[in-house]
């Protein structure tokens, strides 16, 4: 505990000094004022953009399109990702569009999935859902790739079917692995979503990125920017906590 709290303090420090010697750059001109903003003024646009209902209307676009596409990863991802790693005939029927759609820019398809959804939710949901979806799925198929096989053994000499094998063993043991993927899939979904709103959108927190920098309002960038920033962190930082209570569970040659 006192390492941690050590460590907290420490990484509390470092940020304050951060804002001071940017405060400090800011204000004696050491940088240009019209395109980086002071944190003070950032602070001062945020207590300003917080009374806006604009402001509100684009975080629940922005959310909605998030936590849509997000989930749909996860439904998606979870199952595929389990049966791909336990059956090899499934891994071989899926692996190949896996593999090439992993290695695909997924900016590359933002013009197509624009062109084929719209420039409503619906392709944000669907840009989500790709950056989402393979840190899920991978991670799913490593759990399976892991499992203890002396564990798996030993039930099958107590006669154990593979269905009983599956649900005793197997799937306990991919959890740690999924809140893992699921967190790595937090970060590329908020990604998604901003770099999706910034493509073509009428509504959302990258749409209003857009708007305030053809304007020069790069105060009320930063605070944009800062939303999705604290959203990660508290997000990731949720999943981590989870994660580590469901650390024992994996297996020892992991």
């Amino acid at each position: 505990m006192k390492k941690e709290k050590k460590s907290f303090f420490i990484s509390v420090a470092s940020v304050l000094l951060f804002l001071l010697l940017w405060e400090a750059a800011s204000q004696n001109e050491w940088i240009n004022p019209l395109f980086i903003s002071s944190p003070i003024e950032i602070a001062q646009a945020a207590v300003l953009m917080v009374q806006e209902v604009s402001f509100w209307e684009n975080m629940k676009v922005s959310g909605y399109e998030f936590v849509s596409g997000f989930v749909l990863a996860i439904l998606i991802g979870i199952p595929i990702g389990v049966l791909s790693g336990w059956n090899s005939t499934f891994n071989a029927v899926v692996n190949p569009f896996i593999s090439g759609l992993y290695v695909t820019p997924k900016v590359a398809l933002l013009p197509v999935i624009i062109i084929a959804f719209g420039i409503g939710p619906a392709s944000k949901i669907v840009i989500v859902f790709l950056m989402a979806f393979f840190p899920i799925v991978m991670s799913a198929q490593k759990a399976m790739l892991t499992l203890d096989q002396n564990l798996i053994k030993a039930a099958r000499t107590f006669s154990a079917s593979e269905f009983q094998i599956f649900k005793t063993i197997a799937l306990p043991s991919t959890v740690p692995f999924l809140l893992n993927g699921i967190r790595l899939g937090i970060g590329q979904g908020l990604i998604a979503v901003v770099v999706g709103e910034l493509f073509a959108s009428t509504a959302g927190i990258g749409y209003q990125l857009t708007s305030n920098g053809q304007n020069l309002q790069t105060d009320r960038m930063f605070v944009g920017v800062l939303v999705i920033t604290i959203t990660g962190i508290i997000l990731t930082s949720l999943l981590g906590i989870i994660e580590r209570r469901f650390s024992s569970w994996k297996p020892e040659n992991s």
